[in-house]
């Protein structure tokens, strides 16, 4: 009888222990079934009790990132009222930049002056998904943490990328709902560039038109060189490879620059318009 009630029990078969010591004439309290029957209560409460957190944790974890995506929603969009109701009374918000602000009137204070507070200027958060973390905590209580960016576009222009940043987050269950408890925003930054994946070849003779040299009232002195089926930019100490994106259109590849060649289609360009962040720089003229 021990050796079908150990080999149950090491295949997991738990309710066939239970079975096989209820047929038994062996009593509960003999070293054997009732030890086993023990060890099959202790299991069974475990494999329920870890179950239940399971379903807990994973339910929390969806709320949570629901809560999340619904105050950067409101935030993009400068909804003061549901910004507000994100956060718990006592919040504390801090921040590589500006310190601790404390409590939650302050820190919709602060959004509402800064981020919110001109017209003229719309910030927008993008969530970089693949690193977010959420780890849940007993007492409802729950963090999230990850990395996020930031665009800006100012009056007409084009949308631009400004930068990005980690962040930390405890999360409250209070009052009904998941709410911001704890914020921790940091390394704060400029975004990783991406050169774009669009490049044309151009003809020889073409690119040939665009070699000389430059003036601009800030860089100075910038030579376009020739190199193979590309150009490339000296001004001073830095040096871009250009790759062309359309006939007068350039980019670099080190940094979010770009470069258009002024002039008629056939002959050599007048000027050179300097874009950065796709933000018209400086405009160099033709010396040659």
């Amino acid at each position: 009888m021990q050796l079908l009630v150990d080999t149950a029990m090491r295949q997991g078969d738990l309710w066939g222990v239970l079975l096989r010591c209820r047929s038994s004439t062996v009593q509960f309290n003999t070293v054997g079934c009732g030890m086993r029957f023990a060890k099959l209560i202790v299991a069974l409460s475990m494999c329920v009790a870890g179950n239940a957190f399971g379903a807990v944790a994973q339910q929390d974890e969806d709320q949570v990132r629901s809560a999340d995506a619904a105050f950067w929603n409101a935030y993009n969009a400068c909804d003061m009222k549901a910004i507000a109701e994100a956060f718990t009374a006592d919040v504390e918000f801090y921040h590589d930049k500006t310190g601790l602000t404390t409590p939650r009137e302050a820190v919709v204070a602060s959004l509402k002056n800064g981020p919110c507070g001109d017209a003229a200027l719309h910030l927008r958060r993008e969530a970089l998904g693949e690193t977010f973390v959420f780890h849940p905590l007993q007492g409802g209580y729950a963090i999230l943490s990850g990395r996020h960016r930031f665009y800006v576009r100012e009056r007409n222009a084009a949308e631009r990328l400004d930068g990005q940043a980690d962040f930390t987050t405890v999360w409250k269950f209070a009052d009904g709902r998941w709410r911001m408890h704890r914020v921790l925003s940091y390394a704060h930054g400029p975004a990783p560039y991406t050169p774009p994946t669009q490049v044309i070849t151009l003809p020889a003779a073409t690119l040939a038109r665009y070699a000389g040299r430059y003036r601009a009232p800030r860089a100075g002195m910038i030579l376009i060189a020739v190199d193979g089926d590309h150009l490339v930019l000296t001004a001073g100490s830095f040096v871009a490879t250009l790759r062309p994106q359309s006939v007068r259109r350039f980019f670099a590849l080190e940094r979010d620059l770009q470069f258009d060649f002024e002039g008629g289609d056939h002959a050599a360009p007048g000027s050179l318009a300097v874009y950065e962040n796709g933000v018209l720089s400086e405009r160099a003229s033709r010396q040659d």
